[in-house]
């Protein structure tokens, strides 16, 4: 039984509880209600027993429809100190310093080979940045941690965090924090398990705790595109799970709204209320 029809049934039963109670107080019962004269006392407690039944089901049912319906694209958790507003929509159009999930050596060749046009790497370097600009901030991130370029490319570590700062269409700043969560094989494939992910993912909240100058933070579903995990465990309701659960376990306090964006592409459907069950509602 799901979280959602857990509470509903809860929620049914103190107001059917509560309507129980007024009516002791003031004396009414169904049967004073509609009285059913001439039938049978046995027919009739059947009968008062299914219309509270029916009612408590009706009301579970709308219930229910309600916590879906407020829940269905936007709910908000505690998780440690952090408030985490987790809900649909375009990272891109979203304000905030932006984290793009990318390979370790940032590459900038978006082919559909190295990088897919339609990952948000390949999105970030064809539509929201530039080739030359990210080589330069790759380059000077390198040089402030001391990183060689090998075969004319740096290698930063998994979970390491590149700024990149980038005027936007309307001329405003936009700034991205492009973290290195893929390593490409030999076979320019994006291959981890659940456990180098959750590594990687407590990395990440360290860097972003290092160089987000109390910024907002945006962040999408990371893991939701071309990584493969060979463990067999990366469907999205376990992504977000862990996404929540490692800032939580690293006690990072972010001084800022964290947003996680999920990119609403009419597949992706996740059931935001049942983390409930992992985080307390954020008022």
């Amino acid at each position: 039984m799901n979280r959602q029809l857990k509470d509903s049934l809860a929620m049914a039963f103190a107001v059917t509880g509560g309507i129980a109670t007024l009516f002791t107080i003031f004396g009414v019962s169904v049967s004073t209600l509609l009285p059913l004269p001439g039938v049978h006392w046995f027919l009739r407690i059947g009968i008062y027993a299914g219309i509270v039944a029916s009612a408590y089901g009706i009301l579970v049912l709308i219930i229910r429809a309600v916590i879906g319906r407020k829940y269905q694209d936007s709910i908000a958790f505690r998780v440690g100190k952090n408030t985490v507003t987790v809900r649909t929509g375009d990272i891109f159009q979203t304000p905030g310093w932006r984290v793009i999930p990318v390979d370790t050596t940032v590459s900038t060749v978006v082919d559909d080979k190295v990088i897919s046009k339609k990952s948000l790497h390949g999105k970030l370097v064809l539509e929201h940045g530039d080739a030359e600009g990210i080589r330069q901030a790759v380059k000077q991130e390198a040089e402030r941690r001391g990183i060689r370029e090998e075969n004319g490319s740096c290698r930063f570590p998994l979970g390491a965090v590149i700024p990149y700062e980038h005027e936007g269409k309307d001329g405003g700043r936009e700034n991205y924090l492009m973290v290195a969560m893929i390593a490409l094989d030999e076979n320019l494939e994006a291959h981890t398990t659940m456990a180098q992910y959750e590594q990687t993912l407590m990395g990440m909240w360290r860097e972003i705790s290092r160089v987000y100058a109390r910024n907002d933070i945006v962040l999408p579903l990371i893991g939701s595109g071309i990584t493969r995990f060979d463990d067999d465990q990366g469907d999205p309701p376990s992504l977000l799970r862990c996404m929540l659960c490692t800032l939580n376990t690293s006690r990072i306090y972010l001084n800022a709204r964290v947003t996680v964006v999920i990119y609403d592409d009419g597949k992706t459907k996740l059931p935001l209320y049942e983390y409930k069950e992992l985080f307390r509602l954020a008022r």
